[in-house]
């Protein structure tokens, strides 16, 4: 872990002299994405995720980092974990980051962190809440996000919309789930 910590800490010292030295201003469009997975040893010998380390790379240099924390679930029995969707998820046009934390389930309910990009800040920022959304399915005409999960015989629903930079819950549901399906 002391070694994750030091390429983060040296790949931001990077980034801000970089930044620094000119008047670049960076744009969506100039980054790129890597994740990696960070695991540990459970109790049971497992290897188990930790957390996940998004490095955001600017095509002209600068480098940050974004970490999300994810469930202790087995890596050898579980997939996904890190994989990054370039998603528009508040539905302005420009594309933002879905990262992948794992499965919250059985059922394989996956949830996820959001960020979106911040064109003022020219970054990307942390929704909240958006790790509350399993599954999410986009409606870019009604501006909504789904979320889906099941739990034995039951699927449960959950919407949200954008109501200025908050992403609000508005409606949920339940109803049985049919294996004939």
């Amino acid at each position: 872990m002391k070694t994750y910590l030091s390429i983060t800490a040296s790949m931001m010292v990077l980034a801000l002299s970089v930044q620094a030295a000119g008047s670049y201003t960076p744009q969506r469009s100039d980054f790129s994405f890597k994740s990696q997975v960070c695991t540990s040893i459970d109790d049971d010998d497992n290897v188990v995720t930790d957390s996940i380390i998004t490095f955001v790379i600017d095509k002209n240099g600068p480098v940050y980092a974004i970490t999300s924390e994810t469930l202790p679930l087995d890596v050898n029995f579980w997939t996904g974990f890190g994989e990054i969707a370039e998603e528009d998820i508040n539905f302005d046009g420009i594309p933002d980051l879905q990262i992948c934390l794992g499965p919250t389930n059985a059922y394989g309910g996956f949830t996820y962190d959001g960020y979106v990009w911040d064109d003022q800040l020219h970054r990307f920022t942390h929704v909240d809440n958006f790790y509350n959304i399993m599954d999410p399915s986009y409606d870019s005409s009604s501006r909504r996000i789904t979320g889906t999960y099941r739990v034995d015989d039951d699927l449960y629903y959950s919407v949200y919309q954008w109501r200025g930079n908050k992403l609000v819950l508005i409606e949920e549901s339940t109803e049985k789930y049919d294996s004939d399906d």
